[in-house]
């Protein structure tokens, strides 16, 4: 029926017809130039977005005709999309005290939060008590035991919003002192929903080890969920965390292809332990950091389901994939401390792009979150982003709004087809955990963040405010470090309280372990107690997260520290040569190009001769010089300028705004005194800190 032509939907050839007459008229206008390296964008995932899509390139996409809440879930989970309730607001709190974290929770419960994230330190995912650690961490909240769980979540009703815990590789430690604070309130385990999830590979690859193995750990998912099934059978237990892959720089296939191929690792360890994979699915939950390109982003989200669906229908529970969780947060990586406001913007649209796709449930990040810390006023701003999308916007009023749109169908097929294809490709090495340990998918990773580290570099990819329009004059956020004597005062409470180590628990009794907790055991007990002293270890490569823009924020922070020691910026003279239409292109792509690396610009005027402008720039007090001028002026204008600021000022850095492709002229104008040229293809990057280095401000 969708292929049948209409009155407003012509038959196929007149439609290729029409596609063909409009590619020859923009051929004609393009003057030339190739089209497809004019008007066809290729993306790191190696797809060519076309600069038009029409109804023919979904003519082989499967599950078209498929609708919402239906089988392979490519227009989502639910009939009615958010119709009947929204995806749930599922905002972190970045506090490391656990009574100013149940005092700002309480707040923004008020405030429109619908539910509960209790995200543990890195201490306690690793399953140690504060004294055990040889370092603070500032990463999540500060839980060793029942008293700790219980001051975080003093006066919340957690039978009215759900809950949200990732308790790391082992969930017994933590899970356990849930279980007691909850069995203390008297609280029905049957109401309680949200999830209490263990994911041992993420935790493996942000650790790089694991001292009990992942056998041990996956031991230990499976108690945990038998246990919880029983008692709280909304509860989640399994984790699977595809953020870590985005945040070290992957690409979206990659993305997908590891997301899916860690739940079916996840399926088999499950099944191995008594655990079909209908009932793993359905106590699953995915999350994923949602990023920078919002077609992508929402294509993403759909193009998963599809996978997830596939896989689960080998095992003949495809209906399965419509009950397993996905959450999404908005991206680190693309976050700046520099026009840190505009992170505001960012998150907004992949927020939207999450909510397009289908999430169930979001963290919008704060402007500040970069920081490590967030204040009321951010954190304000991010739940009414939620507001503004469901009640402003009208996004809960139709199921799959992106659906039908010929672009994001069939860039949702393109997604699918490459992430199933290395999917698997990882299957063929036996599987993630197999791939993991020979390091295969962390060597893919690297070299695509490699490239697009690159670009940034050569701000072939923009950053607005950091390696882009750049504002000197600001304020810059300041990175938040771990309190160390919050974190010895707190490490010293709980050693005092801490009781004798419990003594006849078996590895893996839930019973036991929350018995144990409600009498005061902490997290490292707990962990001692809970799997067997003999579990062995495990040690991969393990990601290296990053932010985008890092290499330019030292840079401005290297001039700022220059500045602040010598009472100026590092400084650069703008010599403009002849009239505006001369000068002017390259002097402003100038002032700009060194903006990004802190550098005052200098030189307002303009000259009519080289004489003249060496001697202002010499004059200047500018450690960097610019010549911006045109190609055609540049034969007779740089020996002159260049020889003249040399002898004035011999150690100047004179720079050529351009690049001429005569080889011959760059090797020319390098013997007169030329140190650098800038132009668009450029290593921005490079050369900054090459010439902040020279003037002593970058070592």
């Amino acid at each position: 029926m969708a292929n049948t032509p209409t009155k407003t939907q012509p038959p196929e050839d007149s439609l290729n017809r029409l596609i063909s007459e409009w590619k020859r008229q923009v051929e004609a206008e393009l003057k030339g130039v190739p089209f497809e390296k004019k008007l066809v964008a290729k993306t790191p995932e190696g797809i060519a977005l076309q600069p038009l899509y029409t109804r023919a390139d979904l003519a082989s996409i499967p599950d078209l005709g498929s609708v919402p809440g239906e089988a392979p879930f490519l227009r989502g989970t639910r009939n009615l999309g958010y119709k009947e309730h929204s995806w749930e607001v599922c905002q972190e709190v970045l506090v490391r005290d656990v009574a100013e974290f149940n005092a700002v929770l309480l707040g923004d419960l008020m405030r429109g939060q619908t539910s509960i994230v209790l995200e543990p330190d890195c201490i306690a995912r690793r399953g140690q008590d504060p004294d055990e650690a040889s370092e603070p961490c500032g990463c999540g909240l500060g839980v060793a035991d029942v008293h700790d769980a219980e001051t975080a979540l003093r006066s919340i009703d957690l039978a009215a919003v759900s809950l949200h815990c990732r308790t790391g590789a082992n969930p017994l430690p933590l899970g356990a002192i849930l279980l007691a604070v909850l069995a203390k309130r008297g609280t029905e385990l049957a109401g309680l929903r949200g999830s209490i999830t263990a994911d041992p590979v993420a935790e493996l690859l942000l650790r790089g080890k694991l001292p009990a193995g992942l056998e041990a750990e996956f031991d230990a998912v499976a108690a945990w969920t038998h246990a919880v099934a029983k008692k709280a059978p909304q509860v989640r237990t399994i984790g699977v965390d595809a953020g870590p892959w985005l945040e070290a720089g992957a690409s979206t296939t990659q993305e997908l292809a590891f997301a899916v191929a860690t739940g079916l690792a996840n399926l088999r360890a499950m099944k191995d332990r008594g655990i079909k994979p209908e009932v793993a699915a359905a106590k699953m939950r995915f999350s994923f950091s949602v990023g920078s390109q919002f077609f992508t982003e929402i294509a993403k989200f759909r193009a998963f389901r599809l996978l997830w669906s596939r896989i689960l229908s080998a095992y003949g529970a495809e209906t399965a994939a419509a009950s397993t969780a996905v959450h999404a947060r908005t991206a680190g990586i693309d976050k700046t401390l520099h026009d840190a406001h505009v992170n505001m913007l960012r998150t907004t649209t992949e927020a939207l792009s999450a909510v397009l796709g289908g999430c169930d449930s979001l963290h919008i990040a704060p402007y500040d979150e970069v920081t490590g810390a967030t204040d009321e006023f951010s954190r304000r701003i991010a739940r009414n982003v939620h507001t503004l999308l469901a009640e402003e916007f009208s996004f809960t009023e139709t199921a799959d709004p992106a659906g039908g749109s010929w672009y994001i169908e069939k860039l949702t097929d393109e997604l699918a087809r490459k992430a199933w294809a290395l999917f698997q490709e990882i299957e063929a090495k036996g599987g993630m955990i197999a791939a993991l340990r020979a390091g295969t998918p962390q060597e893919m990773v690297a070299a695509v963040a490699s490239e697009k580290e690159d670009a940034v570099a050569k701000r072939r990819v923009s950053i607005v405010g950091t390696n882009l329009f750049p504002n000197l004059k600001e304020k810059v956020l300041a990175m938040k470090t771990p309190d160390a004597a919050a974190h010895v005062s707190r490490a010293t409470a709980i050693k005092r309280r801490r009781p004798a180590a419990p003594e006849g628990i078996k590895p893996l009794d839930v019973e036991a372990l929350t018995l144990a907790a409600s009498r005061g055991a902490t997290i490292g007990q707990l962990t001692r107690a809970s799997l067997p002293s003999s579990s062995g270890s495990e040690k991969i490569t393990p990601l290296t997260l990053k932010r985008l823009s890092e290499g330019f924020e030292g840079l401005r922070a290297a001039s700022d520290a220059y500045a602040a020691k010598t009472g100026a910026r590092p400084k650069v003279f703008l010599a403009k040569m002849g009239p505006v239409l001369q000068h002017k292109a390259r002097a402003d792509f100038s002032a700009g190009f060194f903006a990004v690396g802190g550098f005052e610009p200098l030189g307002k005027q303009a000259f009519d001769t080289a004489e003249a402008a060496a001697s202002a720039a010499a004059a200047s007090g500018a450690t960097v010089a610019v010549l911006c001028s045109t190609d055609d002026t540049y034969p007779a204008l740089v020996p002159v300028f260049a020889s003249a600021l040399k002898a004035a000022k011999p150690g100047v850095v004179v720079v050529l705004a351009g690049l001429p492709a005569d080889k011959a002229l760059v090797e020319q104008f390098k013997t007169a005194g030329v140190d650098e040229f800038i132009h668009v293809r450029a290593n921005v990057r490079a050369i900054l800190a090459n010439l902040l280095k020279k003037i002593g401000a970058l070592k």
